[in-house]
């Protein structure tokens, strides 16, 4: 049987052997030098990348399709350079063992020439020499710069992961799961501790292999739970799920609206829609013929008064944990953010309400609850959570601004409402969001290394951020034979860019230096897209993932930043009644405004000035913030057209007016 030492000598002693013609080829009982080593290696390696790069160009050159050639042309400089490294390896294991046994059977004849024998080799039978020179082949020239391959990429990554994580770490952030993990409180300290959120608790169940995974509901009707709370809409004749009730033209709640969408989805229980149709309905306790419309709202709300009841019950306790599978990465389910804006908009909509119907300290207190509901996501990590929040809080600002204008609430309710918004403070949420997309990334790429073909499947569903472009595909599709090292360098520029995010987030939110900050807030998105343009246009195995799990921000800092100028105008506009109300008439300027209304008067977020105000001639205020754009437009929201149709990004800030048909910011 050929021997592998046999099978490199004969291969060595052949005619053409790595391009280099015989007079190249060592004599027998010359010694075979590193320069030969070092030059079969570089031969390896312009060998393949040479015939990588003819491959592409031949592709690229009408071979292949539109589609293909555009997909090869985004892989070609990586794969030519991943191609010329494994040529270069396979020439080098294949010249270091030539080397050894070359320079062995030297040392023998040199000790023993009369063993050297000029003539030919007789030649082998096929299954004695063919069969084992193409399993010798495979092994020189595949398994082994296979295993190289692997090893120098693990290498290389793991040192810049390493170099990544202590530079991190030194200027203190906390890369672990465990970081963005509230802890833990009392049940009876915490506002999601009740029976209502209870029904949303479950426990995951795996196979004996701990991989596939089951939930186990508390309750299995959840779902319904859920719809139970939501309030209806009014079917359109474009749209069949219908559509919210708009407010009046002069931004006030149309309770005549709601009181209609109550009775039409309350009918359509009762007589079922036609079978396949989407529309899914709630009766309520409203009666079938048309009355006062803020009576009949309240009826109506009388089936959510169990719910309502317990949260009003639980809305003094200080902290909101939410029972979440942060072990589950990604896959963890979120609390039902829906059932929350839902609860607030019910909560709301009674208020406004009972404002019709003169019971304006229940109004008072549902309006405080609105804004308790919002305050209960404050403590959640989660990105999504954090912008619910901000809807909830507009939805109580709106239902607190319905009482304004009419001049409803008392010199102590204005008090409160004063007090819950000077309190607000959205700065903390939205940087521990980022925080905690970044860690759970991460965390998810952590499991992806530790467990390889159990995880595999969840690249396909990883962040769910932006749709996979061909390149991302196929790297996903053949990443079960990556090494690590490519993981990790995926890994290290995603955490640098998550700093980016972070760098740019923390400026923003700086009380101080708010000229700085604003630059810092509307290059936040534009940081996110450099790197997710820079991932789509130049995808590689270190990098592939990064587009994939770097979060799509939405605007999500101005969001935060409109967030805290609505609360600030809001607690203004509280101080503004309240003098209104001791005085008859609001004030020249906000400087009169005196302690016994304010403490202190907030600067406007968005330019570290206070903000800009005038009486108007019917006897109110304009009130506002310079906006996104930090230039004081006359508080002008946006540019509208002939139609009355916004044609414009946010321009100014403006407290809402009762002016009829015009746009607001809640």
């Amino acid at each position: 049987m050929l021997s592998l030492p046999e099978f490199l000598l004969r291969w060595n002693e052949r005619p053409l052997c790595w391009g280099f013609v015989r007079p190249w080829v060592p004599r027998r009982a010359a010694r075979y030098s590193w320069i030969r080593v070092l030059t079969v290696t570089a031969a390896g390696g312009g060998l393949a990348a040479l015939v990588s790069w003819g491959g592409f160009w031949l592709a690229l050159s009408g071979v292949a399709s539109a589609e293909a050639s555009e997909l090869l042309a985004s892989m070609q400089g990586w794969m030519t350079g991943a191609a010329a490294e494994f040529g270069a390896l396979a020439g080098l294991s294949w010249s270091l063992l030539s080397r050894r046994c070359w320079n062995h059977r030297a040392q023998r004849l040199a000790a023993s020439p009369e063993i050297f024998q000029p003539t030919l080799q007789a030649q082998l039978p096929f299954w004695k020499g063919s069969i084992p020179a193409v399993i010798y082949a495979a092994l020189v020239f595949g398994a082994t710069p296979l295993l190289l391959f692997h090893a120098i990429e693990n290498a290389r990554g793991a040192l810049v992961w390493r170099q990544t994580r202590a530079t991190l770490k030194a200027r203190g952030e906390c890369l672990e799961l465990a970081c963005i993990i509230p802890a833990p409180v009392r049940d009876e300290e915490n506002f999601f501790a009740t029976p209502f959120w209870s029904h949303f608790h479950y426990t995951r169940t795996t196979d004996a292999s701990g991989r596939n995974s089951t939930n186990r509901w508390a309750d299995t009707n959840w779902g319904t739970l859920q719809r139970e709370l939501s309030l209806p809409n009014l079917p359109t004749s474009k749209n069949r799920l219908g559509v919210p009730p708009e407010k009046t033209p002069e931004g006030r709640t149309d309770l005549a609206a709601w009181a209609t969408a109550f009775r039409t989805s309350t009918s359509n229980a009762f007589h079922r829609p036609a079978r396949g149709s989407y529309v899914q309905w709630v009766a309520y306790p409203i009666p079938e013929t048309p009355g006062n419309p803020a009576t009949d709202v309240l009826q109506a709300l009388t089936k959510l008064d169990p719910i309502l009841a317990e949260f009003q019950a639980a809305s003094d306790r200080p902290h909101n944990r939410y029972p979440y599978h942060y072990e589950d990465g990604f896959s963890t389910l979120l609390m039902p953010l829906s059932a929350m804006k839902s609860a607030t908009r019910s909560v709301a909509l009674r208020s406004a309400a009972q404002l019709t119907q003169g019971q304006t300290a229940e109004a008072a207190a549902d309006v405080v609850l609105a804004f308790r509901l919002g305050d209960s996501l404050r403590e959640d990590p989660y990105l999504i959570s954090q912008l619910v929040r901000y809807a909830c809080d507009a939805i109580a600002l709106h239902a607190m601004w319905e009482g304004l204008i009419d001049h409803r609430w008392s010199d102590e309710q204005l008090a409160r409402f004063q007090d819950v918004l000077t309190r607000r403070d959205y700065a903390p949420g939205s940087i521990r969001a980022i925080e905690c997309e970044r860690n759970i990334a991460g965390y998810e790429l952590e499991r992806i290394l530790a467990d390889r073909l159990g995880r595999l499947h969840q690249l396909e569903a990883l962040g769910g951020n932006n749709s996979p472009s061909e390149v991302e595909e196929l790297l996903t599709a053949i990443s079960i034979l990556m090494p690590d090292g490519w993981f990790r360098q995926n890994q290290a520029q995603l955490m640098q860019g998550y700093q980016n995010l972070l760098d740019s987030a923390r400026t923003a939110m700086k009380p101080a230096a708010r000229t700085e900050a604003l630059k810092e807030a509307q290059a936040l998105d534009e940081v996110a897209d450099r790197f997710l343009i820079e991932a789509s246009a130049h995808t590689t195995p270190r990098n592939f993932l990064v587009r994939r799990l770097l979060p799509s921000l939405g605007k999500a800092s101005q969001r935060a930043q409109r967030a805290i100028t609505l609360a600030r105008l809001g607690a203004v506009a509280c101080a503004l009644e309240r003098h209104h109300r001791a005085h008859g008439r609001y004030p020249e300027s906000l400087s009169d405004l005196g302690p016994a209304t304010l403490k202190a008067l907030p600067d406007d977020w968005m330019s570290g000035q206070p903000f800009s105000y005038r009486r108007t001639e019917d006897g109110r205020f304009e009130l506002w913030s310079v906006g996104p754009d930090g230039k004081d437009d006359g508080g002008i929201y946006r540019t509208r057209n002939r139609k009355n149709n916004s044609i414009s990004e946010d321009r100014d800030w403006p407290w809402p007016s009762a002016t009829p048909n015009t746009e607001r910011m809640f």
